[in-house]
C-alpha cells in the first residue's frame, strides 16, 4: 500500500527508527485497500488479491498491519480505529448464475505493548474483528440478518447489530490474556448471544453474558428505542 505524503502521520521509535506507529486517514486507507473498479483490477490491495485468487468468496481474509491505526473525518484527533470487518461486493457472471460475490475480510492492527491502555496489544484488534466476522460477516447489509434489538453498552455505545466485540471494547476487563508458547497474547472478550437476546438469566454456561472473561459483562442493558433516542 503506497500512501501519499500528507495522508498519514507517524511516530518514530525511541532509537529514531521508523516507526512506533502510523496514523492514516480512514478514507485514504480504504481507498487504497478496496478496488474502485468492477470487476477489480490490480490497483488496490484487495483488488490485486482477488484477481490473483488469494482472496475468494470462500475465505475470511485478514489484512494485518503492524501498528497502523486510522483516524476519521480527516482529523488525526479522531483516533483511533484499530480494525474493522466488512466485505467487498462484486457482480457475478454466467459462471456463478450472475449472483453477487462477497469477499469477507477484516483489517486488523498488530498492536505493540504500551501504545494503548486496557491491555490492548498484540492480537486484541484481530480477535475482536474475527469474532465479529463470524457473528456478523455482512454487517447487517440487508437490514434483516444479524439485526438485533437496539442495545446500549455500559460505556454508552448504541447499536442494533450483533457486533460482539463493540459491546465490550471500552469496558474494564476487555482483554483476556492467554499464554501460548511462552508469549502472552491479549485477545478481547466478547459478548454472548444471550446478551443480545435480553435473556434473563443467560442460558450460557454460568449464566454468563461474555466470554472468555465473564466479569466483563455481568448484566443486561435496558431495552432501547430506535437509535437509543432519548437515552
Amino acid at each position: 500500500m503506497a500512501l501519499i505524503e500528507g495522508t498519514y502521520m507517524f511516530s518514530l521509535n525511541d532509537n529514531g527508527s521508523c516507526c512506533a506507529f502510523v496514523l492514516v486517514s480512514d478514507a485514504v486507507f480504504e481507498g487504497e485497500l478496496f478496488p474502485s473498479t468492477s470487476p477489480p483490477d490490480n490497483s488496490s490491495v484487495m483488488g490485486a488479491a482477488e484477481v490473483a485468487g488469494l482472496v475468494t468468496t470462500k475465505n475470511i481474509s485478514t489484512f494485518f498491519f503492524p501498528n497502523v491505526f486510522l483516524y476519521e473525518n480527516n482529523n488525526p484527533s479522531d483516533c483511533c480505529v484499530l480494525g474493522f470487518h466488512t466485505f467487498d461486493e462484486e457482480p457475478g457472471d454466467a459462471s456463478n448464475g450472475d449472483r453477487l460475490r462477497f469477499y469477507v475480510m477484516n483489517y486488523s492492527s498488530w498492536i505493540s505493548p504500551g501504545l494503548f491502555t486496557g491491555g490492548f496489544q498484540d492480537v486484541t484488534a484481530h480477535s475482536h474483528e474475527v469474532a465479529e466476522t463470524f457473528n456478523d460477516p455482512f454487517v447487517g447489509f440487508d437490514g434483516i440478518h444479524n439485526i438485533t434489538p437496539f442495545w446500549l453498552n455500559p460505556a454508552g455505545q448504541c447499536q442494533d447489530l450483533m457486533e460482539v466485540g463493540d459491546v465490550i471494547e471500552d469496558l474494564p476487563h476487555a482483554t483476556f490474556p492467554v499464554t501460548i508458547g511462552g508469549f502472552t497474547y491479549h485477545p478481547q472478550t466478547v459478548a454472548l448471544l444471550p446478551w443480545f437476546e435480553f435473556q434473563s438469566p443467560s442460558s450460557a454456561i454460568n449464566n454468563a453474558y461474555s466470554y472468555p472473561g465473564e466479569a466483563a459483562l455481568t448484566s443486561l442493558s435496558a431495552p432501547r428505542p430506535f437509535n437509543c433516542n432519548g437515552q
